[in-house]
């Protein structure tokens, strides 16, 4: 191969890369900014915290519980990396 196309091929693969990083980057702005069950798994982080309702911004939200009081989950999570560490424990009033 000439060297140009292997330059276009690098700077192809460096512009995907960075679109993949800002899109997971934006993902992050939703993630609670408290957390009393914070866990990780599969290289993904997740808020397991259970309440009366989902938090707002919440794009997963699941029921966990029927009876007798209806409880929630939010099941958004974000990519585990260094830089991204578990949430601070949320204080209770």
């Amino acid at each position: 191969m000439k060297s140009s196309v292997l330059v276009a091929i690098f700077v192809l693969q460096a512009v995907m890369v960075m679109g993949i990083l800002s899109h997971s980057q934006a993902a992050n702005d939703n993630f609670p900014k408290c957390c009393d069950h914070c866990n990780s798994w599969s290289g993904a982080q997740f808020c397991d915290d259970v309440g009366p309702k989902c938090r707002d911004g919440c794009v997963n939200c699941h029921v966990v519980q029927t009876a007798p009081v209806k409880t929630f989950r939010c099941g958004d999570g974000r990519a585990a990396l260094p830089e991204n560490p578990c949430p601070p424990p949320c204080k209770k009033n």
